[in-house]
C-alpha cells in the first residue's frame, strides 16, 4: 500500500484492542536508507501528547487506520509500574513526549 505524506498525516492509529491514540502528526525518515524510521503520533490538534512509534510496533495498516501493538506505556506509567532495582517484565514499547 501507498501514501502520500498528506494522506498519512490524516491517519488514525490504535492498538490492537481499539485503543485510539490519535492520528500521525509527523514522520522521522532514516536517511541513509531512505525509509520511515519512526511516526510521531498526537492525540489532538492541542494536545501536548505525542507518541513515537518506530516502524517495528505497526501491526498492519488498512484503509483509514494504522494499528500497533497492545505493548505502550507512557513514560509516567512506567516509573509507575517499575520496581527499583529490577528489570520490568515487557519492554516499553512508545515513550510519550510532553
Amino acid at each position: 500500500m501507498r501514501c502520500t505524506l498528506k494522506e498519512l498525516k490524516h491517519m488514525h492509529v490504535e492498538t490492537v484492542s481499539g485503543q485510539e491514540l490519535g492520528h500521525v502528526c509527523d514522520i522521522v525518515i532514516e536517511s541513509t536508507g531512505q525509509l520511515i524510521a519512526q511516526y510521531m503520533v498526537k492525540s489532538s490538534i492541542l494536545s501536548t501528547k505525542q507518541y513515537c512509534i518506530s516502524r517495528e510496533q505497526i501491526v498492519r495498516w488498512e484503509k483509514d487506520k494504522i494499528i500497533v501493538d497492545d505493548a505502550i506505556l507512557t513514560e509516567q506509567q512506567a516509573s509507575e509500574e517499575s520496581i527499583p532495582g529490577q528489570l520490568g517484565s515487557s519492554p516499553i514499547a512508545m515513550i510519550t513526549e510532553e
